[in-house]
C-alpha cells in the first residue's frame, strides 16, 4: 500500500455542468431556449404581479356598483312606512290573532285578556311563518310588548308573547 495521500476529486457543481451544456448547445438552440426564457419571465409576471390585481379591481368594481344599486333603491323607498289606517282595538284583537294565527300555521296553546287590555299567549309552529305573523300584526299596529322565543334545531318556534292594540 502507498502512503500517498488521497485527494478526492472534486464533483463538479451544478453550475458548471450547465454551463458546459449550455456552451455543447449550437447558437440557434441557445437562441430559442433565451427566448423561451423571456415567454415564460413574461407569463410568470403577467400571472403572478398584473392578473391579481385586475381581477381584484374587477371584483372591487362589481362590488361598487353592487352598492350603489342597492343605496338608489333604498333612496327610492318613501320616506315614511305604510301605516294602515285603522288600529286594531283591545276588543277585536283576540279575534285577530286566533284568525292570523291558524293562517299561519301556527299552534295557539294559550290566550289570556289581562285587565289591563294586553293579552298574553303562547303559541308553537314554524319559525319562518311565525315570524311572518309577528310582522303582520305589526303592520295592523299589533304593539309586542315582551317576547320570548325558543327555536328548535328543526326550525320549530315555542313562543310566548304579550301583545297590546293601539
Amino acid at each position: 500500500m502507498s502512503d500517498a495521500p488521497v485527494t478526492p476529486t472534486a464533483a463538479p457543481s451544478a453550475v458548471a455542468v450547465l454551463r458546459q451544456r449550455w456552451q455543447a448547445l449550437a447558437t440557434r438552440e441557445q437562441q430559442a431556449v433565451r427566448g423561451l426564457a423571456v415567454f415564460i419571465g413574461v407569463m410568470a409576471a403577467y400571472l403572478l404581479l398584473w392578473q391579481p390585481p385586475q381581477q381584484a379591481l374587477a371584483r372591487a368594481e362589481q362590488a361598487f356598483n353592487q352598492q350603489s344599486r342597492l343605496q338608489q333603491q333604498l333612496h327610492s323607498l318613501p320616506a315614511q312606512p305604510r301605516v294602515s289606517s285603522k288600529a286594531i282595538s283591545g276588543e277585536a284583537l283576540p279575534g285577530l290573532i286566533t284568525r292570523t294565527s291558524r293562517q299561519a300555521q301556527l299552534n295557539l296553546e294559550r290566550m289570556d285578556n289581562s285587565p289591563s287590555g294586553h293579552i298574553d299567549l303562547s303559541l308553537e309552529g314554524p319559525l319562518a311563518p311565525f315570524i311572518g305573523w309577528l310582522a303582520e300584526l305589526e303592520q295592523q299596529q299589533v304593539k309586542v310588548l315582551s317576547l320570548s322565543l325558543e327555536v328548535s334545531p328543526d326550525a320549530r318556534a315555542r313562543a310566548q308573547l304579550q301583545l297590546s292594540g293601539s
